[in-house]
């Protein structure tokens, strides 16, 4: 789509709408709670200048198209979503959502995204929506000359995904299951990808690295219940990624210091958990402190973190 092309998509959609009363994208204005001044949009060139101004900062992403796809999460779109749902009281749309955003590494990995940084739905890999970024159907996999795994810049918007988090946790009674279900479907997704030897690609994914923060953010990491199964296919997936980007991973979240302790405490409480169950079946001889290393996908992580971060001066 071209630059024209998608504003004039706002425009209209900013004007007339989708027709649809039921719409649940506050920026289109058939929704009953249009994010703007109605008003203020009898003046076309106001229409004009946020037109512009959304295809500029988020290019696809409030579309109505996308917006209406179940393909990502923002913000708004949850609010919208839980308030239809709360007034129907019917749970079912925003489990159709969470399934099909956490189920997905496209889906969930273009959820929560800066300004600027365009989205990788599995509806959308087709289209960009930033110059200095690509997408191909073939590939699924989005590439942008801004991140790389040398730097420390990521695409997610950290405070937009916690607060969404957040707001999600609120309701957990709600979506506790179809979230674990939904990333058993999307480990195992990305297992595959990886047994497929498609690592640089992942990795190479502009995208790709937000995935395990907004997982890491998810309190399921550390019950009891999830981490003999979801938490250890999560884990298990580090030692099959390349050493550049496990630091990475590292070097950001160690700037997330408001959250550090809860953060390492996910994995902490992991190791505890699949210690006392290797115990249980494991004569001890030594008190060699190697013995937990061939555990996959556990104790490579925790030294990152404890080496990286309680070792900086």
């Amino acid at each position: 789509m071209t630059a024209a092309k998608l504003v004039q998509s706002y425009f209209q959609q900013l004007t007339r709408g989708c027709g649809n009363s039921q719409c649940l994208n506050i920026y289109c204005s058939s929704n009953l709670s249009f994010k703007y001044d109605r008003k203020l949009f009898e003046d076309p060139n106001n229409v004009a200048a946020e037109a512009i101004k959304l295809a500029h900062d988020y290019g696809l992403a409030y579309l109505d198209e996308y917006m209406n796809s179940n393909s990502f999460l923002i913000e708004e779109n949850l609010q919208q979503i839980i308030m239809k749902c709360k007034e129907l009281n019917n749970w079912g749309l925003l489990q159709k959502l969470i399934y099909s955003v956490f189920s997905n590494r496209q889906n969930l990995s273009s959820s929560f995204l800066r300004k600027g940084f365009p989205i990788n739905s599995s509806t959308n890999n087709d289209i960009s929506s930033s110059k200095t970024a690509s997408a191909t159907a073939k590939s699924h996999f989005l590439h942008d000359s801004r991140i790389t795994l040398e730097n420390n810049e990521i695409t997610l918007d950290f405070d937009l995904m916690k607060r969404s988090i957040k707001l999600l946790m609120s309701y957990e009674d709600e979506v506790s299951v179809t979230i674990n279900d939904a990333l058993g479907a999307l480990f195992k997704q990305i297992d595959n990808e990886l047994a497929l030897s498609k690592k640089a690609e992942l990795e190479d994914d502009a995208n790709f690295l937000n995935i395990f923060f907004i997982v890491f953010q998810l309190p399921y990491l550390s019950d009891p219940i999830c981490i003999f199964d979801t938490a250890y296919t999560f884990y298990s997936i580090f030692p099959k990624l390349s050493i550049d980007i496990q630091m990475k991973f590292v070097r950001i979240l160690a700037k997330q210091k408001t959250d550090l302790n809860y953060y390492v405490s996910h994995v902490q409480q992991y190791i505890t958990m699949h210690t006392f169950r290797w115990c249980d079946h494991t004569e001890i001889n030594t008190t060699n402190e190697s013995l937990l290393s061939s555990e996959r996908g556990k104790v490579t992580l925790d030294s990152l973190i404890v080496n990286y971060i309680y070792g900086l001066p």
